[in-house]
């Protein structure tokens, strides 16, 4: 039997020969930004028995997606938990895997994939780009080790991946790799499974602040309906938004502290599940020292003298200001109301997707 090939990312024949061994259904051993991995090119379970063959390890064992770029994760995940896409796209490409629910990674139909979650990687790695632009899948990789062993190096690498008639890419060790990355689950609600975050706990969400006049009839609403739909599309109860980094917050330019929610908008929040009667007005004064990430006003009057280090737009997102039904009947507050769940709707999809 012929010596498993030695292979170089940076030498256009090599390139094409280890992009044709993992398309004919071969193991590669491929440099990542961190551990380098055993690769096979994903699809079908073939993929996953093959790695599992290798490393003595179950056949059922789920292995991760490695992808070429953010693109190729946004094409996987085209539509996520609001604030989820921002949060990936401040850290991949990068030494991170992430795992998701099954149901939230667009995986091709023609896919056999009987695990209830996906872990996904993007590699920061120029020689690992260059290898899986090219191919119609997404590497599965793992560690190259035995099952139940540490990660390989050196020449007892070598000798393991000859005893199994793997090739291999060589370099390859990553200038400062070595380290496996950490892995963050979101089983809906976010764990660090191995390793630690540099900006410590997974929190995806957003600091929100609302404002409006008074603080008793917009803008306590427009929170309790964004708390609302948030906690839907995360599939969580409200009172978890926290562990997810979302604190939502109103206030009014000229509240008087402690006022209660008027009636009519406590009503027209109820009639759709918006929780609004145990609310009580605050000052924005006493808010201005806090961190938001963004602030959302009623009218340009709202946010106008508010400090530039915030962002600020208008709560609408295509720019119309929501009207004051202070003083108006049940129907003006549930007309209020719907044009601020519109709003908070078209807010929660642009949180859920990836820009462009």
């Amino acid at each position: 039997m012929s010596e498993p090939s030695v292979l170089r990312l940076d030498a256009p024949a090599d390139l094409r020969v280890a992009r044709a061994l993992l398309q004919d259904g071969g193991l590669l051993a491929a440099p990542t930004d961190t551990v380098p991995g055993l690769a096979a090119l994903a699809g079908d379970l073939r993929a996953a028995g093959r790695l599992a063959e290798a490393k003595g390890s179950p056949q059922d064992r789920p292995f991760s997606l490695h992808l070429a770029d953010r693109d190729a994760l946004a094409r996987f995940t085209p539509l996520l938990p609001p604030g989820l896409p921002g949060w990936l796209a401040t850290r991949l490409p990068g030494a991170l895997t992430v795992v998701l629910p099954r149901d939230w990674v667009a995986l091709p139909s023609h896919w056999d994939w009987p695990w209830p979650a996906v872990g996904l990687r993007v590699p920061d790695h120029a020689g690992f780009r260059a290898l899986a632009a090219g191919l119609p899948a997404p590497l599965m990789m793992s560690s190259i080790n035995s099952a139940g062993s540490p990660p390989m190096t050196g020449d007892a690498r070598v000798a393991w991946l000859l005893e199994r008639g793997i090739a291999r890419v060589e370099p390859l060790d990553a200038p400062g790799g070595g380290t496996p990355s950490p892995v963050v689950a979101f089983d809906r609600l976010p764990e660090v499974r191995r390793g630690t975050l540099p900006d410590g706990p997974p929190r995806p969400g957003l600091r929100v602040l609302v404002v409006c006049t008074g603080n008793i009839c917009r803008s306590p609403l427009a929170a309790a309906l964004l708390r609302m739909e948030i906690a839907a599309a995360w599939g969580v109860a409200e009172e978890d938004l926290a562990a997810l980094g979302w604190d939502i917050v109103s206030a009014g330019t000229y509240a008087m502290r402690g006022s209660p929610a008027s009636p009519h908008s406590v009503t027209a929040g109820a009639e759709v599940g918006a929780r609004v009667s145990a609310h009580r007005a605050v000052h924005v004064e006493t808010l201005l020292q806090e961190p938001w990430d963004l602030v959302l006003g009623m009218g340009t009057s709202h946010i106008a003298p508010l400090p530039p280090v915030w962002e600020r737009e208008l709560f609408d997102p295509l720019g119309h200001e929501v009207p004051d039904p202070f003083g108006g009947d049940l129907a003006t507050y549930r007309q209020v109301r719907d044009h601020m769940h519109r709003a908070v709707q078209q807010r929660v999809e642009a949180w859920s997707g990836w820009g462009s």
